[in-house]
């Protein structure tokens, strides 16, 4: 029964090809290469104590990582094997022929690397799922349009053509104040950039780019340019999509935001950005107070309003309408001293431009001219 056995396997081990027995057994891809003339086959090899898991060319327990990956048919794990029919070379040209295939199997050719690593920056600074969010906007502006679209842009016009250049070569080869001091930092300005653009198009969360700019010692002027170099040739693609060009139909078209909330996310942006400032002069208490003096008087702005409620204020900067609420809410409770410049900072504005702006409003409010429910009044007390 056991030679029986013995010789099954053996007859199992055979190659096709050219009848050789001497094999090497590559377990990682889990394949079997005949010495003699290179045949690749699947070799599949289990135990009592093995599950029903694949591996190689049929693997379906391992994952395959194709975020930021240029062509994600040729992942490592998802390329299928290769095969040539070398029966005919000399056996110095097959045993050549077989170490290129085992390193080409091993191997993945990146054509454009620097858009993975425009990704894995998104990824560390902002997480995966802003990574996966963006990542057709880093494909679009990291790597070169395809021949389809190359000849469509050589027929348009000086200014377009400039605008659907490659983004990434339009930022690297900025002047020296624009521009990183070498590839890691373009790729960090790059993907801040594309994090930024993400939350301003409602793909994902909105950022704070100055925690970034401290961090990595990159200016507002750099990630500015960046993103409006970026915004530009997508604004660009989305026309020639609307005009029917085919090549550029697959381009995918941003949500459409209503304003509201792109005010609600300002306001929650910049209530958290006083609070942290404020908590280093006013006690917990008095800060609590504030907020909830603050909140009031929004809530009598209609602000931030909604897709049925327009605010009473809705024509003015929100940040403006912020600033003067925290303000007239510290005025109010006898803490405004030397608080209007950290106010107007925080919400990137003047101390004076804030201190006049509150003053209009409650002229206006007095007058006539602009109702806003007493909410810049001194009396309000919570």
């Amino acid at each position: 029964m056991n030679n029986e056995e013995d010789r099954k396997e053996e007859k199992k081990d055979v190659c096709e090809d050219c009848g050789s027995t001497d094999h090497e057994i590559d377990y990682e891809r889990a394949e079997r290469i005949c010495v003699s003339c290179g045949l690749v086959k699947v070799y599949q090899e289990f135990g009592a104590n093995d599950d029903n898991r694949h591996y190689g060319e049929d693997a379906t327990a391992t994952k395959v990582r194709t975020l930021g990956v240029t062509d994600k048919n040729t992942a490592l794990g998802s390329m299928p094997s290769p095969y040539a029919d070398v029966r005919r070379l000399s056996p110095k040209a097959k045993q050549a022929w077989r170490r290129r295939s085992k390193v080409a199997r091993g191997t993945v050719y990146k054509r454009h690397p620097f858009f993975g690593k425009v990704i894995r920056e998104v990824e560390v600074l902002c997480g995966s799922n802003t990574a996966a969010g963006i990542e057709h906007l880093a494909r679009m502006a990291c790597t070169p349009l395809t021949t389809e679209q190359e000849k469509v842009r050589e027929g348009l016009k000086s200014c377009d053509r400039k605008r659907l250049a490659m983004s990434k070569q339009q930022i690297c080869r900025q002047r020296d104040d624009l521009r990183g001091s070498d590839e890691e930092s373009n790729a960090r300005i790059i993907a801040i950039a594309l994090a930024e653009l993400g939350g301003d198009l409602g793909i994902t969360p909105k950022i704070d780019r100055r925690f970034y700019l401290q961090r990595f010692g990159l200016t507002n002027e750099q990630i500015l340019s960046a993103k409006a170099i970026i915004l530009r040739h997508y604004k660009a693609r989305l026309k020639l999509q609307r005009l029917g060009v085919a090549s550029f139909c697959g381009t995918p078209k941003p949500r459409r935001i209503h304003p509201s909330e792109l005010r609600d996310d300002d306001v929650d942006q910049v209530t958290a950005h006083l609070e942290e400032n404020l908590s280093a002069t006013l006690s917990d208490a008095d800060l609590d107070a504030v907020h909830r003096n603050a909140a009031y008087r929004l809530d009598l702005l209609c602000e931030p309003g909604d897709d049925r409620v327009s605010p009473l204020t809705v024509n003015t900067n929100i940040r403006m309408v912020v600033a003067c609420v925290y303000y007239a809410a510290l005025q109010s409770l006898d803490l405004a001293d030397g608080l209007l410049n950290r106010v107007a900072s925080t919400c990137r504005l003047t101390g004076s431009g804030v201190s006049s702006r509150l003053e209009q409003f409650r002229d206006e409010d007095t007058s006539g001219k602009l109702f806003v429910d007493g909410a810049f009044e001194d009396f309000i007390q919570l």
